[in-house]
């Protein structure tokens, strides 16, 4: 009865002590999870206001508005970059 104990008793201690720099705070997998979060919630930049890119971001009943803060969001990301 024993015997079967030691396996288990090894798995726990193998798996909560394994790979801390991987798993802890700061470690490998917390530092891939928060840039993929990064980049998820980063706005894309904008290359162009064309037509192709309007309807791709804009609904169609707002496009005169939308066109109209897309052209002033690619002026304002062209002064940041200055």
């Amino acid at each position: 009865m024993r015997c079967g104990y030691i396996p288990i008793v090894l798995c726990v201690l193998f798996s909560s002590t394994a790979c801390p720099h991987a798993f802890g705070k700061g470690g490998t997998i917390d530092r891939a999870v928060l840039k993929d979060m990064e980049e998820s919630v980063r706005q894309p930049k904008l290359r162009d206001c064309g037509p192709v890119t309007l309807q791709a971001i804009c609904l169609p009943e707002k496009l005169a508005e939308c066109e109209r803060q897309c052209w002033e969001a690619l002026a304002a990301q062209e002064e940041e970059e200055w």
